[in-house]
């Protein structure tokens, strides 16, 4: 799922985390106003329309953020993420995550609007912590093997050898350009069947 603003990768907190950061993250970076955090939540998995959100919450949002990618590199290269990033994602989630409704003839829940910030950044920590804390989870922590791409994602590809944070992105990429060197070699080389005897190789 996603859209030309937004990548969305398969796990929210990851979603969250591959909106941008510091150094060379500075490049993806896509929350640079309040408002375009409310619009993450619109379009992305939780679908949270109308999402008010000020200049301090943003602040915050970018030291989950932070703590969120540095937890996820960890697991990425199966170690244990650092105690400070654990303790921030843990101060987050020791508020109320999202409320749910469930509806009684449909039996279907929603979230129960309107969403406060604070509890959306406490599911995002909540759903980071739970990734950390599940030895199957982690292990589906991938990073994107396309050259012109860096997200990390999470893998839910029944066999778990998803190479691409998207196989309608970066995975048609990476075909196309498999099959234009296929190509490429082709044109540079005389098939077999076409040599006669002693024809110069």
């Amino acid at each position: 799922m996603s859209n030309p603003r937004w990548r969305f990768v398969g796990r929210l907190c990851l979603d969250f985390a591959m909106t941008g950061g510091h150094g060379e993250w500075a490049h993806y970076e896509r929350l640079h106003a309040p408002e375009d955090l409310g619009d993450w939540c619109a379009q992305g998995p939780l679908q949270l329309r109308d999402v008010r959100v000020d200049d301090d919450e943003l602040r915050r949002a970018g030291d989950l953020r932070d703590a969120i990618q540095r937890v996820a590199f960890a697991l990425l290269a199966g170690q244990k993420p650092a105690v400070e990033h654990i303790a921030v994602l843990n101060a987050f989630a020791a508020t109320p995550p999202l409320a749910r409704t469930l509806d009684a003839k449909s039996l279907t829940l929603s979230i129960t609007t309107p969403a406060s910030v604070e509890a959306l950044l406490s599911e995002l920590a909540r759903d980071a912590l739970d990734l950390a804390a599940d030895p199957q989870a982690r292990s589906r922590v991938r990073q994107c093997e396309s050259p012109d791409c860096a997200l990390v994602f999470f893998d839910d590809s029944r066999p778990g050898t998803r190479r691409w944070c998207s196989a309608g992105r970066c995975g048609d990429r990476a075909r196309a350009r498999a099959y234009r060197a296929r190509k490429a070699g082709r044109r540079h080389t005389v098939p077999d069947d076409n040599l006669n005897e002693g024809d110069p190789l």
